[in-house]
């Protein structure tokens, strides 16, 4: 097994760090829009899977697991999918509950503070020492 060190890779960017609690941000809307009884969650099970992915997806890449970059396009991949296919686009879109809108923009803006490259060189730099 491999051992990850965290203290042998180069000082986290600021973007790394962003994209980090911010998702971070995604799983505590998630799990704070639930528990207030802010949404009307049609699933309690999908809420909790979702707010346990952005979580553990926010500590991956606190981590310095580029990966997780590569998990936020699958999970919107999905997404897209599932509404483009669905009856009505635009009730899909009206249905979404607030917090769930909300949580996706924040992972959104994390994928995209993710690929600047201050925080891209780090990920590289991650996955060499891991190697």
């Amino acid at each position: 097994m491999v051992s990850e060190n965290i203290t042998e890779l180069p000082p986290r960017p600021l973007a790394a760090t962003a994209g980090a609690a911010l998702l971070l941000g995604s799983a505590l809307v998630l799990l704070l829009s639930w528990a207030l009884g802010v949404d009307a969650v049609a699933s309690n099970g999908a809420r909790v899977f979702f707010v346990v992915v952005w979580g553990y997806l926010a500590w991956a890449a606190y981590r310095g697991g580029g990966w997780v970059r590569t998990a936020i396009v699958v999970i919107f991949a999905i997404a897209v999918w599932g509404a483009v296919n669905s009856p009505s686009l635009a009730a899909t879109w009206r249905a979404m509950p607030a917090g769930e809108l909300l949580a996706e923009a924040l992972a959104l803006a994390a994928l995209a503070v993710m690929w600047l490259p201050p925080a891209h060189r780090w990920f590289a730099a991650a996955k060499e020492l891991r190697a």
